[in-house]
């Protein structure tokens, strides 16, 4: 039995097709499209990018396809249902869920216990979520999206850094090390891709990854803890305190921005009573093995 597995965050998508076998998942071929965010793609480009997977992996007919996405709730997972349908057999059964179901999922993988613990994403967007392993009952905080939300995100960092590069509030080295990895910017740019071109929150994620490859910077120091501490404070705090579980210090985390900056994630999470048990960079990798 062959299933595809994809994960869709708001900047890309990761594709697996497994081979189903009963001793262990055998991983075929993977792929990677644009991120299908239904809040900023359309479903005919949802169709679109699955066409592209099917022909790249060279699986027409899986038996069953598993998408976890970015954006999908509510009313949305049937429309992204329809429109990666449009591309699949009657045959194949399709579930679509929330990234944060996903990370929740791969997090849960390689740590077999029925113990709840709290699942983060760190990515281009961010949220944490008390995950119970056994009832698969996700309790989340609201993200909000990177205008409202978002702490810690690769969005709200890549704001954080953009605002002050374009303000002059970089010390100078700074400044030199974001120039030499992004070129010069200016504001007119930066507010066109913001404020008139589709996707700002891409485009200001794309700024993140400067944090991790300049952690011995001082001033990417302090804003990397000042995002990480913000996160933890408004969404893993909260959902201790909402889901009346205080007592829950096991925290897990994904994403590529979780990642670049485990040392500061861990710090912060000591910093307040936690423990951070694991960090995957892409939660494909947990739900591969699943």
């Amino acid at each position: 039995m062959t299933t595809l597995i994809a994960d869709s965050g708001s900047t890309k998508t990761s594709w697996a097709l497994v081979d189903v076998r009963p001793s262990q998942p055998r991983l075929v071929r993977t792929a990677v499209t644009q991120g299908l965010n239904p809040l900023y793609v359309t479903p005919a480009e949802i169709t679109e990018a699955l066409r592209t997977v099917l022909d790249e992996v060279g699986e027409k007919h899986p038996d069953e396809l598993h998408f976890y996405g970015s954006g999908c709730s509510g009313q949305r997972i049937s429309q992204v249902e329809q429109a990666l349908r449009t591309a699949l057999t009657p045959l194949t059964r399709v579930s679509v869920e929330s990234d944060l179901m996903g990370a929740a999922l791969a997090l849960s993988s390689s740590q077999r216990s029925d113990a709840p613990f709290v699942a983060c994403i760190l990515g281009t967007g961010s949220i944490a979520a008390l995950f119970h392993p056994t009832s698969r009952q996700l309790q989340p905080m609201p993200a909000l999206g990177y205008i409202l939300g978002d702490e810690g995100s690769g969005a709200w960092f890549g704001r954080h850094l953009l605002g002050d590069y374009l303000k002059g509030q970089m010390p100078q080295r700074v400044r030199e090390a974001f120039d030499d990895d992004f070129g010069r910017l200016s504001a007119e740019s930066a507010i066109r891709h913001v404020y008139q071109e589709p996707c700002p929150n891409r485009y200001l994620a794309t700024f993140a990854a400067f944090l991790g490859r300049h952690l011995e910077l001082p001033y990417v120091q302090q804003l990397a803890w000042q995002g990480i501490d913000a996160f933890w404070r408004r969404n893993v705090l909260r959902v201790a305190d909402v889901c009346y579980a205080p007592d829950i210090v096991d925290v897990r985390l994904v994403g590529g921005l979780a990642a670049s900056l485990e040392p500061i994630v861990r710090g912060v999470a000591e910093s307040h009573g936690h423990i951070v048990t694991q960090v995957l960079k892409q939660p494909i990798e947990g739900l591969i093995q699943r």
